[in-house]
């Protein structure tokens, strides 16, 4: 039986230091299931396993063996009630082992007396992992962690055609951290043992003295990929907005000779790109686990540019000029919320930290209360990464380079337009109606006019004020989506007065200056900059707005 280990760590700022909070810990381990539900072997040991490390580091554990389905809803309000009467400073956390699946992107817990034949009856006879989150919501404690080890393989998918293979990626909301076992869409090894590999090495990990979180999980990943053979690769996404230790107290001397040791040499990048003036420490990076899906660009050559009769021109966007494009991939979609924290999370680089933003109702101004983790409204990690500089930009593309050997960097700008026009020699990909918009990209409209009423806007609907969800609109004919629309994208070389000094050979030419190119529109631009040809560029090179973001291109 192959498992998934699914990790939830909702975490707000702690005050006061980590050694000193209350810790309490709700351990459930599934095994004696019935009926078409096959027996587990390993859950029960697992979860063994596990409170008893949690006792070990301070947590007082309630551990609910083979539970049936009141006995874990139970057991839940009890764990809420207990949370919160512990106070605002305490440390909650729930491991879970057992078979779990995922029903219409919801995942659920099974308890051992389930009895599910269909779709509609999983509700009835399944713990939603959302209810968890409730629980702990509802304790309005300083730091919760949530361990999902639940089977990847749907084991009822017989005759349920709404059950998707293994569970679903679950959204984190500001201030997490999600670590999975293995890549979602893979499958995680049970082992050969009483106990799963990453359970193991989770429970070795977090007894390690003196180290963060972030560390116990990558150690942790280290020695799960050592003991499958690299087949088995586990993976992060995290909106941490705190520190915490498992263990506190000083480092070991065999923490920190581990700490000290030089990672595995990284393949060499075949195409080294330009450095920017802030890069991802090279000391911590790893392979994305998160990577940017790509698509294949052929060959060709365009009209690079826009005629002077197009409405809404701007005299840098002529003349036009044919420029010659070698073949390369880029992204599907722009960089999003949850790729950007893995690769913060893998090096510790620190990104912008003032943001143009709407710093007051109505006054959009540069802000230190504005970044990539509160860009002053909500977004889910499939919404693209905003906030972010050119440098910052340039700083995740380098740590895919290090990190997978392969030529990964910005676009360049004709590059980026001959992308995004998939052959269209109209002003935007669709045609030339803006008020047709709303069905290929998120734009200014009538949504984001509720919202500001004095803004120039489309006159169509599509539902977002802000960013959406990357992909939720049409593609252009090369398959790419939200190239106009949702976040301006920052791309690779220097602005220039007009095409005729753009290299004609495809290529990024000089990169030695702040005003760097910004192509495309977002949610907030005016309809005339909603235009494939528009061009318009950053003020330096550690701008960042509300509206940028990026995609990553791939290839010489």
């Amino acid at each position: 039986m192959r498992r998934l280990l699914l990790i939830l760590l909702a975490v707000v700022a702690m005050a006061g230091p980590a050694a000193a909070e209350p810790r309490v810990a709700l351990v459930i381990g599934n095994s004696n299931y019935s009926g078409d539900l096959p027996k587990l072997p390993n859950p029960a040991n697992d979860a063994a396993l596990m409170a008893a490390t949690l006792k070990k580091l301070g947590f007082d554990v309630v551990q609910v063996g083979n539970a049936d389905l009141n006995q874990m809803k139970k057991a839940l309000a009890d764990f809420g009630t207990r949370l919160a009467a512990e106070g605002p400073q305490a440390v909650g956390l729930f491991y879970y082992a057992g078979h779990g699946l995922q029903i219409a992107g919801e995942n659920y817990l099974i308890p051992v007396d389930a009895k599910i034949k269909a779709a509609n009856e999983v509700d009835m006879e399944a713990v939603s992992a959302t209810l968890v989150l409730k629980q702990l919501n509802f304790a309005g404690n300083a730091l919760n962690i949530i361990i999902l080890d639940a089977c990847r393989n749907n084991p009822l998918s017989r005759g349920m055609r709404s059950a998707d293979q293994g569970l679903a990626r679950m959204d984190a909301p500001m201030g997490t951290f999600i670590a999975y076992s293995t890549a979602p869409g893979s499958t995680a090894a049970d082992g050969t043992g009483k106990n799963s590999p990453y359970t193991l090495a989770l429970s070795k990990a977090m007894q390690k003295p003196g180290i963060a979180i972030e560390e116990a999980f990558r150690d942790a990943r280290v020695d799960v990929l050592a003991a499958t053979g690299n087949q088995q690769i586990p993976w992060e996404s995290s909106s941490l907005t705190g520190a915490f230790e498992f263990a506190p107290g000083a480092k070991t001397a065999e923490t920190q000779t581990a700490a000290a040791a030089p990672a595995p040499a990284p393949v060499p990048t075949p195409a080294p790109q330009p450095q920017p003036a802030a890069q991802a420490p090279a000391a911590k990076t790893k392979a994305c686990q998160n990577c940017p899906a790509m698509v294949s660009i052929p060959a060709g050559s365009f009209m690079m540019g826009s005629p002077s009769s197009e409405d809404g021109r701007q005299d840098n966007e002529g003349p036009q000029t044919r420029i010659s494009i070698r073949a390369f991939s880029i992204g599907k979609y722009p960089v999003t919320r949850g790729q950007f924290a893995e690769f913060i999370q893998a090096t510790g680089y620190k990104p912008a930290q003032r943001c143009h933003a709407e710093a007051s109702p109505g006054k959009f101004e540069d802000t230190n209360k504005a970044n990539w983790t509160n860009p002053g409204f909500d977004q889910t990690d499939q919404d693209p990464v905003v906030c972010v500089s050119w440098n910052d930009a340039n700083a995740y593309v380098h740590w895919l380079a290090q990190g997978t050997g392969k030529a990964y960097r910005l676009p360049s700008e004709s590059e980026w337009e001959y992308a995004a026009r998939g052959g269209a020699t109209t002003s935007r990909y669709w045609g030339n109606d803006e008020d047709e918009a709303c069905a290929y990209a998120n734009v200014s409209d009538k949504s984001a006019k509720r919202k500001y009423p004095g803004w120039k806007v489309s006159g169509c609907d599509d539902g977002y004020t802000y960013t959406s969800p990357v992909g939720k609109f049409k593609p252009n004919k090369f398959g790419l989506y939200d190239m106009l629309g949702n976040v301006k994208e920052l791309v690779a070389g220097c602005i220039t007065d007009s095409i005729s000094q753009i290299p004609t050979d495809g290529s990024v030419g000089n990169e030695d200056c702040d005003n760097h190119p910004v192509r495309g529109s977002s949610w907030e631009a005016y309809p005339t900059v909603m235009r494939l040809a528009d061009r318009q560029w950053t003020k330096s090179s550690d701008e960042a707005g509300f509206h940028f973001g990026f995609r990553v291109a791939l290839g010489q």
